[in-house]
């Protein structure tokens, strides 16, 4: 059983692992009101009082209350597990003060915890690079003095880190040096799309899942190769939603 923590002084703004536990505090105070008021209710029933045919059950509203008490000993259990889940990713985020975005598979203590794809997290991969290099060297001199069983080279690793580095810088400076027009102002502004802060180059439309737009050379949005609408109602959604800023129609 997860111990909820007693208040401590946190940032003004709460992260999730402390709205989890508030969370975790209001199921747990539900539960005590409503074991309290099944105790209640079943001292107004006569020990062994039968249900009595044609008349009211008498044992509705007890039958309620543990229901919904049985449905909030789930909810505690689902909240212990994300409580776990969260303290992990606490615990992976504080193993280096570089990293920005933390990516996560599984909801539970289980949960597999790994470093995004972000340019939040670009120092973090420039610094990984140079500790693998120096591991690279440090390999590479111990095998010239012919051991007998070598050390792994991380040639492979350090070639796959630098593509993903210069895949991050390059939509970095894309999106520092782009330059907006008008009418794609105008709908960031108005909140039709949502820019991806961790890939910045990525507009998410509102309303729609997983169909973003990008910014041409012109500072027009276009639709994005990478995040593409299939559905034809989708497709008809930007139309209008680039219409209703610009005459030029979307294809």
């Amino acid at each position: 059983m997860v111990v909820v923590k007693t208040k401590k002084k946190r940032e003004k703004t709460m992260n999730r692992l402390d709205q989890a536990y508030n969370k975790l505090n209001r199921i747990r105070t539900e539960q005590a009101e409503t074991q309290q008021a099944i105790r209640k209710e079943n001292d107004l029933i006569p020990f062994g009082q039968p249900n009595i045919i044609g008349r009211p059950d008498i044992y509705k509203t007890v039958k309620r209350k543990y229901e919904k008490s049985r449905n909030l000993l789930q909810e505690e259990e689902k909240q212990e597990k994300r409580i776990e889940m969260l303290e992990k990713v606490e615990k992976f985020k504080e193993s280096n003060e570089l990293i920005k975005d933390i990516h996560v598979v599984g909801k539970t203590g289980y949960a597999t915890v790994g470093v995004k794809t972000s340019v939040n997290n670009l120092e973090y991969f420039k610094n990984q690079l140079k500790e693998m290099e120096e591991k690279n060297e440090e390999a590479k001199a111990y095998n010239k003095t012919k051991p007998k069983i070598k050390m792994k080279t991380l040639g492979a690793d350090i070639t796959k880190l630098k593509k993903k580095i210069a895949y991050l810088e390059q939509m970095e400076e894309r999106e520092k040096n782009q330059v907006l027009s008008e009418q794609t102002k105008e709908l960031i502004d108005n909140g039709a799309v949502v820019q991806w802060k961790k890939k910045p180059i990525y507009y998410f439309v509102k309303g729609l899942k997983k169909v973003a737009l990008e910014i041409d050379e012109n500072g027009n949005f276009i639709i994005s190769p990478r995040y593409p609408a299939y559905d034809e109602s989708d497709k008809e959604f930007i139309n209008n939603l680039l219409k209703s800023t610009k005459k030029e129609t979307f294809c």
